[in-house]
């Protein structure tokens, strides 16, 4: 029996939903679908015929509570044993998608399950949109559980839910909610389990928009490193771990000179049609020296 769990922002998410309900009326068993309208304002008049589907529940928030409370919003409203958890900007490739889930709930497992994300066609080029192009082709395409939890596509059962706990005082900027979510998950003992089972991911970040993500990102790593609420948080973000590597020899004001001697020619690159992964490692190394700085102790010399 599964609760397949899909907040939403902005997005016009039906096609999903229909694709979902599809699958699971195909396989016989018990399901409920909830898509949790997160503060939208748009596309709520396109995602409301989803509300006439059996066992689909579409609930509007006008308040936006952001990607990290969602995650434990909407599994308190769950009322099945398994839930799969699906970002609303996904579409759904392979007919036996929702089966092959369902296998591993079938067997009890008490696993989580991570599917995955599927490449693009190698066809689809857009200047605009290069980066995020870019990191999904060389990075996340490539990703696996042992580089790091992906919140994209991913099984979970309730009861190892309901043992995860709410930070109250995690930053609500953009970034890190799969990283404290997969540390969380080592501390409890629970396994990761990374299977073949993608969805492709529709939704494209312009390249100023990826960037301003990152640097929003690097600010809630340091912020929740700081906090020393995480012990281990370093182990799971590679970034970190290469910062504070950085940090222990004493050559942060190295890398603060040469990212304000470069930081311009980097940017540029990034935002260009051939953006370099290398760069992004250097502009995200840059902006998390700078969040540092900026957050607590001096991270010179």
């Amino acid at each position: 029996m599964l609760s397949v769990l899909i907040p939403n922002h902005d997005y016009n998410c039906l096609a999903l939903v229909c694709d979902l309900h599809k699958q699971l009326q195909e396989c016989g068993r018990p399901f409920e679908i909830l898509v949790f309208e997160d503060g939208s304002t748009h596309c709520l008049e396109e995602n409301a015929p989803m509300e006439k589907l059996q066992d689909v529940r579409h609930i509007v928030s006008r308040e936006n509570k952001g990607r990290y409370r969602m995650r434990y919003l909407m599994p308190a409203m769950a009322r099945f044993p398994y839930l799969l958890c699906i970002d609303s900007d996904a579409r759904v490739v392979r007919p036996d998608f929702i089966r092959k889930y369902l296998s591993y709930a079938a067997a009890g497992t008490g696993d989580v399950i991570v599917g995955g994300l599927a490449p693009r066609a190698e066809t689809v080029r857009d200047a605009g949109h290069s980066l995020r192009l870019a990191y999904e082709r060389e990075r996340e395409c490539r990703r696996d559980v042992k580089k790091g939890l992906s919140c994209f596509n991913y099984m979970i059962p309730a009861a190892v839910m309901r043992k995860l706990k709410e930070d109250d005082a995690f930053p609500a900027g953009y970034g890190h909610e799969d990283t404290v979510m997969g540390l969380e998950l080592k501390h409890l003992g629970v396994k990761m389990k990374q299977i073949d089972n993608p969805l492709l991911h529709l939704g494209l970040d312009t390249n100023e928009a990826m960037l301003a993500k990152s640097v929003s990102a690097g600010r809630n790593l340091w912020h929740i490193y700081r906090s020393g609420r995480y012990p281990g948080i370093e182990g799971e973000s590679r970034l970190l771990g290469a910062y504070l590597r950085i940090r222990r020899l004493g050559c942060c004001w190295l890398l603060a000179a040469a990212y304000k001697l470069a930081g311009r020619k980097v940017r540029e690159n990034l935002l260009s049609a051939k953006p370099r992964m290398r760069a992004f490692d250097f502009f995200r190394l840059g902006e998390l020296d700078k969040a540092a700085r900026g957050g607590g102790r001096s991270s010179g010399r």
